[in-house]
C-alpha cells in the first residue's frame, strides 16, 4: 500500500476536524462578500461611522448598515456611540491579523491611514 504524501495526510487531518473546518469556511465565507471585505479593510486603518463607511466603499447606506449588522453578530465588530454616532472598529484581532498576512504576501501593505487620506481626497 503506498503511503499517503504528507500534504495530503496534513489535509485529511484538517478535514476531520469538521468544526474547526466549518468554522475557517464561516469565517472565509463573510469575506467573500465585497462590502463586507472593503468595510473590514476599512475598519483595519480605524474606527468609523456609518456615513464614513459609505463614502470610502462607495456602497448604498441601507446596504452597509446590513453589513456591519452581520459583522457585528458574527463578533467581528464592536460599536461605541459618541453623540449620535455609532462608531465601529475591528473587535475580533484575529481578523486584524489575518489582513495583515495578506497585505504582507499579497500585496503592499498601506502606510498607517490610507483610507483616512483617501476618504480626505474625496472630499
Amino acid at each position: 500500500m503506498l503511503k499517503k504524501p504528507a500534504a495530503v495526510e496534513k489535509a485529511d487531518f484538517f478535514l476531520k476536524q469538521g468544526s474547526q473546518c466549518d468554522q475557517i469556511l464561516a469565517m472565509f465565507s463573510l469575506f467573500a462578500n465585497k462590502n463586507r471585505f472593503k468595510i473590514l479593510c476599512a475598519l483595519k486603518d480605524g474606527d468609523y461611522c456609518v456615513n464614513d463607511l459609505v463614502e470610502i466603499t462607495g456602497g448604498k447606506p441601507s446596504n452597509i448598515s446590513q453589513q456591519l449588522k452581520i459583522l457585528t453578530l458574527a463578533g467581528f465588530l464592536g460599536k461605541k456611540r459618541q453623540g449620535k454616532l455609532v462608531y465601529y472598529h475591528l473587535k475580533d484581532r484575529t481578523v486584524s491579523q489575518l489582513f495583515d498576512f495578506l497585505y504582507e504576501h499579497y500585496g503592499s501593505k498601506p502606510g498607517k491611514g490610507f483610507l483616512s487620506k483617501a476618504l480626505e481626497e474625496r472630499e
